[in-house]
């Protein structure tokens, strides 16, 4: 696939700055800070847990991301109706958390992981046929540049998102006395919106493709692209990681707030640190892709996130170290996409990023939910402010995490470098 080198230029500076813009937006409202709030009205371990895993379960629904593009209006306007309609339902998320609004805290819940579920469902649509967009400018030999360099626009984004959410939300708790559980979220909501919403205007200037519908497809055609043996070890893969997410998840957030007694601030400014080595390393990430594949790139970011729940036993800075370590997400986040699309030139990367990631998520939806309860059993509330108490926990979590590397280590070998 060879495409004109200003297209290209066109698509990667659209798709860059829609990044930065979105990343500053998902900074501001991430789900550690949905948590926090949720735990500062009260909520148990079940709570977090759906406000975890609740946006992946609706996320299913994805799947069928690729025949909204069969109504015709093109990759564009659809892409970016999606993102746009995510941010409004971000923008409900602010009455969730006045006071005086609901009849009781559990009815505020309710309307918080609603919400939740609405944002997340309209992105994770709009991603998918963004992404396949993309595909149709990006040729397969660089698109571990193209993707490491739109990740360093992510990380950047998020890295100002979550410094500017942490430093508002301690000025007003801190400076103006206000309670950041029902003062803070909402203005931290408002702004992401808005600047969610602000960055679908950059892809105006990628280009619309002569094909604006992929091809017709079918579940059998989904089973074919996902029953060859890397495309099954890779799928598999996904499946395992997603589910040991998702079994051990809720204490993750859990222990910063409750164990550590650390206030907002503090994982936020750690997330940041997180993102800012994200985004010095991803670009450097996608050109080692293109030069080997994205196979070992995935396999050592597995090792190393994998790592990161057990230094959480170290205390606080073990928690710094764990989600610094967690810097080489950025080795799974730029070679995701290329690796789902692998072996799958001629056709719409649409139905099979669809289905990876509607597939992925369901499985880490309902391991989110048995999570809570492996939670519940091993860290009862009543004994959740002792550190001491979650280091089984941690320890278990790395373990279950690291055995994610076994489909990879059986994937068959690739017929080229750059799979």
């Amino acid at each position: 696939m060879n495409q004109p080198s200003a297209e290209i230029e066109k698509t990667s500076h659209g798709a860059n700055q829609n990044a930065g813009i979105w990343a500053v937006g998902n900074g501001l409202v991430s789900t550690k800070l949905v948590t926090f709030f949720a735990q500062s009205l009260g909520a148990e371990w079940g709570v977090i847990s759906w406000i975890i895993a609740a946006p992946k379960l609706v996320g299913v629904l994805r799947w069928l991301a690729p025949n909204i593009l069969k109504l015709g209006f093109g990759y564009r306007t659809t892409s970016t109706l999606l993102f746009f309609v995510s941010s409004l339902f971000l923008l409900l998320l602010p009455a969730s958390v006045l006071p005086h609004v609901w009849p009781s805290t559990s009815v505020a819940l309710t309307v918080i992981v609603v919400c939740w579920c609405l944002y997340h469902l309209a992105e994770y649509c709009g991603y998918v046929i963004f992404v396949a967009w993309l595909m149709q400018w990006v040729p397969p030999e660089i698109r571990g540049r193209f993707f490491g360099h739109r990740e360093r626009w992510l990380t950047a984004g998020n890295l100002i998102g979550f410094l500017f959410a942490g430093i508002l939300s301690a000025i007003l708790k801190n400076v103006f006395d206000i309670d950041q559980s029902w003062a803070a979220y909402p203005v931290l909501a408002i702004y992401g919106a808005i600047a969610m919403a602000v960055s679908v205007w950059p892809l105006r200037s990628i280009p619309e493709p002569s094909q604006v519908a992929p091809p017709d497809h079918s579940f059998l055609d989904d089973w074919r692209h996902w029953s060859g043996p890397r495309a099954r070890w890779f799928l598999l893969y996904g499946t395992w990681f997603s589910a040991a997410n998702g079994l051990f998840s809720t204490l993750l957030f859990v222990y910063p707030y409750r164990a550590l007694d650390l206030s907002l601030l503090i994982p936020l400014a750690v997330m940041a640190a997180m993102r800012l080595g994200q985004s010095i390393i991803s670009r450097q990430v996608g050109r080692t892709i293109d030069q080997i594949g994205w196979r070992p790139v995935i396999l050592a970011g597995q090792v190393l996130v994998s790592v990161g729940p057990i230094l959480f036993c170290l205390g606080i800075w073990g928690y710094v170290a764990g989600n610094l370590i967690w810097i080489a997400y950025a080795l799974i986040n730029v070679a995701l996409p290329i690796a789902v699309v692998d072996g799958n030139r001629d056709r719409s990367a649409a139905p099979p990023l669809a289905f990876y990631f509607a597939w992925t998520g369901l499985i880490f939806g309902l391991t989110a939910l048995v999570g809570s309860k492996i939670a519940d059993w091993m860290v009862p509330m009543t004994d959740s402010y002792e550190a001491s108490n979650y280091h089984l926990y941690f320890t278990i979590a790395t373990l279950v995490r690291l055995s994610a590397i076994i489909p990879l280590l059986l994937l068959p070998a690739a017929s080229n470098r750059r799979s």
